[in-house]
């Protein structure tokens, strides 16, 4: 891991696409034609360890690769709470980490473009003409690593792409559209030198070209869902693709490509399986996940260390992670999700369940939603392996919720039809659910609450809340936000901007400081 924190100065730095092999660049190419596997494996390997586990500067144990920003980007909605303990999460809880000479700016920047990097090194040694499905399964895998990469960076350093919707609950906020507005550099294998800021526009225009292309070429070598969930297949890619296409308004392609995942993916359906703990790869909503071993992972810059309170971690040993009292309150009595929670409703139930109270419990409302030893095992009487839990990124209950979502928001007779979705969905959670309204902003509100419950603590409220102009509100009534945290924060607001990293700024010229956010 350590040689993999290797930095750069600057994008242009981080992504010279020029081949660092001794070997000359064509003969390189035939080794690939010859042997894909040998030649390319490696490098997608690579990134997947990226992916687990990168960061760049490891200031606290806030960093650990994608979870680890899963995790920080759920401290900045209102629905993970914060106790009088905050350890390293403090300046992500209060959204207050923008700035550009800040390690957060920094590990987002470099991580993701490296990522980029890499993609653009397996791109570079792929002809275009390839046709063997041994060479364009890496074709796939990289245009969806760079697609999932870029759409990431979109999240931090511009307003999403259209911000709030006009007939939804919450409107639009400030221009509404920024997609003319200033976002990352497109780098590709085919660029020379420092690259200027692109506008968001031109910055999704390569999302969702480089996430089609994949989807496309997963689908004609027959690699849509494969049998390994830590494979980066084609539901992955369309997975990233219609989170775009949500953040595009483009409804009709969102549905699309939740489709693509609906088609291959059931929704957990048990109890057991609800209640599992979400650490586990048999588990069958898992799109995309990763095998934590021994070998792979550290104990305290970790998933379970910061969000398993039955572990030794940071969550097990007092720095608590407390679901929004409004949220749980919410809550039906009948939904199994209630059971993430230890709330006044359902705490002599989880006594029982657990046989006492465990020391790690210090507030109502704290969740025990992710359990790196499994629940059951907990349950049981035995704790060890919790910083063993596997890593789950994608699950497949967000492709329904998101069709259902690109459904009513088209209105008409496609209202009615994403209601459907979404009572056939949350009757696998609450056996009672019957949801009957009408009114599309109503019934998108709804489902952005099923959904803010069923992805707690995952990052994903975070990605509604930019394009939904959803605010941060911890201080409407019933808030158990500590009281420094009790704040109002609109998706306009700059606390929601991250500056350029300043390497960036003093080391590429086609940006500079005049380029810089504000």
């Amino acid at each position: 891991m350590a040689a993999s924190a290797v930095g750069f100065a600057s994008c242009s730095d981080d992504l010279d696409t020029k081949q660092t092999d001794m070997l000359p660049q064509d003969r390189y190419d035939e080794m690939v034609q010859e042997d894909a596997d040998k030649m390319l494996s490696s490098k997608i390997a690579g990134i997947q360890s990226d992916i687990q586990y990168w960061y760049y500067t490891q200031s606290s144990h806030n960093y650990f690769g994608q979870k680890g920003l899963d995790y920080r980007t759920a401290l900045m909605g209102n629905d993970v709470v914060m106790t009088n303990k905050f350890a390293m999460s403090w300046w992500d809880h209060v959204i207050d980490y923008r700035g550009y000479d800040l390690v957060a700016t920094s590990n987002v920047w470099r991580g993701y473009y490296r990522i980029i990097t890499s993609a653009n090194e397996i791109l570079n040694s792929i002809p275009e003409d390839a046709t063997s499905p041994s060479v364009l399964k890496y074709k796939a895998m990289a245009l969806g690593m760079r697609g999932y990469a870029y759409l990431y960076l979109t999240y931090f350093y511009q307003y999403a792409y259209k911000v709030g919707v006009a007939d939804n609950q919450w409107g639009v906020g400030g221009k509404g559209d920024y997609s003319q507005e200033l976002g990352v550099p497109d780098v590709t294998e085919q660029s020379v030198g420092n690259q200027p800021r692109a506008t968001l526009a031109k910055n999704y225009e390569r999302i969702t070209g480089d996430l089609e292309e994949s989807c496309r070429i997963f689908e004609q070598i027959g690699m849509t869902k494969t049998a390994d969930p830590t494979d980066f297949d084609g539901c992955v890619s369309a997975t990233y693709l219609y989170r775009a296409y949500l953040a595009m308004q483009d409804w009709t392609n969102a549905a699309k490509y939740a489709k693509v995942v609906m088609d291959n993916f059931d929704v957990l359906k048990t109890k057991a399986d609800i209640l599992q703990g979400f650490s586990s790869l048999s588990l069958g909503d898992i799109v995309y996940g990763c095998d934590i071993t021994s070998d792979n992972t550290s104990i305290y810059a970790s998933w379970f260390s910061q969000m398993d309170m039955f572990g030794d971690g940071y969550a097990g040993i007092g720095v608590s992670r407390v679901g929004f009292k409004p949220l749980v309150d919410r809550i039906s009595d009948s939904d199994v999700r209630l059971d993430w929670f230890w709330s006044p409703r359902n705490f002599s139930k989880l006594i029982a369940e657990f046989g006492g109270q465990p020391a790690s419990l210090t507030h109502y409302y704290q969740s025990a939603k992710f359990v790196g030893a499994g629940r059951s095992n907990v349950v049981d009487g035995y704790g060890e392996g919790w910083e063993l839990g596997d890593y789950i990124y994608l699950r497949s209950e967000e492709a329904y919720l998101s069709y259902a979502e690109a459904l009513i928001q088209q209105g008409g007779t496609s209202l009615t039809e994403g209601r459907d979705v979404l009572n056939a969905f949350m009757q696998t959670r609450d056996p009672n659910y019957d949801c009957t309204l009408t009114d599309k902003a109503a019934l998108i509100e709804e489902l952005i609450f099923q959904k803010r419950v069923e992805f707690w603590g995952e990052g994903l409220e975070y990605i509604d809340n930019r394009r939904l102009n959803i605010p941060v509100d911890r201080t409407v009534d019933g808030s158990n936000h500590y009281v420094s945290a009790k704040m109002k924060v609109e998706q306009t607001d700059l606390l929601f901007l991250y500056q350029l990293p300043a390497a960036e700024i003093d080391n590429n010229p086609e940006i500079g400081q005049d380029n810089q956010n504000p």
